[in-house]
């Protein structure tokens, strides 16, 4: 990795720690506050809604020679809330923290993806690249995890949110590091701004049938990620398994992503990135299929490994295919970077929602066979319609 390259990364591990250290308190901190469970789930789930409604938006805001600026509000945005949530007790005051929080979460994800893009050294190959940035959200979410609980152990709740509001600043300040460094790209950003397409015709861009492909593939390693994630303490306990023997599994699943994202970009530059991203999701799948069948620690932490494996690989490529596919002549960067983000909200708001409905159905156990079954299914379908999205508007096979 170019030290270029590496300071690129630094404030995307440093926003998703914060993000990951303030949420993992959120839910004991309400909990605290006499919540009921239903309630808590509720308020929790104003950020990821908010985090949906500003992908577009901040897809359509963004311009290189603003992208700084718009970048270190959005963070100094969440920074606020985050050291606001101590004081949120209110029911409404928390509404307010939480979704303005999810809103600049949102549009820090979108402007931050398309500046890295643009910013990276020209000699900088762009497979390793995507698959450091990739990796760098992994190292943030662990890290943030790591330290917000080990800081709430110790100091309680408002010191987690005080830390983690410093983590904003440290950001903020590494953004400083990269004002000069990027100062030539944004000059020849506003140069060829007048070539830009317009709203309409980037949508119109996004139904080609690859870059199509490329935000079905988003919505659904989300969805399964999600499914799988949210309902494993459950099965866990039915078939036996401690709390603490699920947090071992989900431990080691979060550090295979944290460590083979990097690694990912050698690999998809081998194999390619279109074939990994289309395999992924089906492997995927078929091996948390295989968890009820072998109900004990050691199976179930292998395959969820193997799963984290191809997940993180399918990330990356899919990743990669987004940057490589898009024709910045016909498609604006932003607005896809905004809709590919917007992709995986849906994803992660459609994951625990299906699998509960699958699970009232089918029970805890069989969920980890249906639910990913029926992913499966419905992602080649979905794949299968992208190939006619672009022929229902005139644009026919790119």
């Amino acid at each position: 990795m170019k030290a270029a390259t590496l300071k690129l990364c630094l404030p995307v591990m440093a926003i998703t720690a914060q993000q990951s250290a303030a949420s993992l308190v959120i839910p004991p901190f309400l909990d605290d506050l006499k919540y009921s469970v239903s309630a808590i789930g509720s308020l929790i789930s104003v950020m990821p809604i908010l985090a949906l409604t500003a992908r577009l938006p901040s897809g359509l805001a963004y311009r290189g020679e603003r992208a700084l600026t718009l970048i270190a509000t959005a963070i100094l945005a969440m920074t606020v809330c985050v050291f606001l949530y101590s004081f949120a007790v209110h029911p409404l005051y928390f509404i307010l923290i939480h979704g303005l929080f999810g809103f600049a979460y949102g549009a820090f994800g979108t402007f931050y993806l398309v500046f890295y893009v643009d910013a990276l050294p020209p000699d900088e190959d762009r497979h390793h690249a995507m698959g450091y940035y990739a990796g760098s959200l992994a190292v943030g979410y662990s890290t943030g995890g790591f330290i917000g609980g080990y800081v709430a152990d110790r100091l309680g709740y408002t010191a987690t949110f005080r830390l983690a509001s410093l983590l904003g600043f440290l950001c903020i300040g590494l953004l400083f590091t990269l004002a000069r460094s990027t100062s030539i790209r944004r000059a020849s950003d506003a140069r060829t701004s007048d070539t830009k397409p317009t709203f309409l015709q980037s949508l119109k861009g996004l139904l080609e049938p690859k870059i199509a492909a490329v935000m079905v593939v988003a919505l659904f390693l989300n969805v399964l990620h999600q499914m799988g994630s949210t309902f494993l303490p459950l099965y866990g306990l039915v078939v036996g398994l401690t709390l603490a023997e699920v947090g071992i599994i989900k431990g080691c699943y979060a550090l295979c992503n944290a460590i083979t994202r990097p690694l990912s970009g050698t690999v998809v530059k081998r194999l390619g990135h279109s074939s990994l991203t289309r395999a992924g999701i089906p492997l995927q799948a078929a091996f948390v299929m295989m968890v009820p069948l072998f109900p004990d620690l050691l199976p179930i932490l292998i395959l969820f490994v193997l799963s984290g494996l191809m997940r993180a690989i399918a990330l990356v490529a899919n990743t990669i295919s987004m940057v490589e596919e898009v024709d910045t002549s016909r498609v604006s960067r932003g607005v896809v970077s905004g809709i590919f983000n917007a992709a995986g909200d849906v994803g992660n708001i459609l994951g625990p929602n299906a699998g509960g409905l699958i699970a009232s159905f089918t029970g805890i156990a069989n969920l980890f066979l249906v639910g990913p079954l029926l992913i499966a299914i419905f992602y080649f379908l979905s794949l299968w319609g992208c190939r006619f999205a672009g022929r229902s508007v005139g644009l026919g096979h790119s």
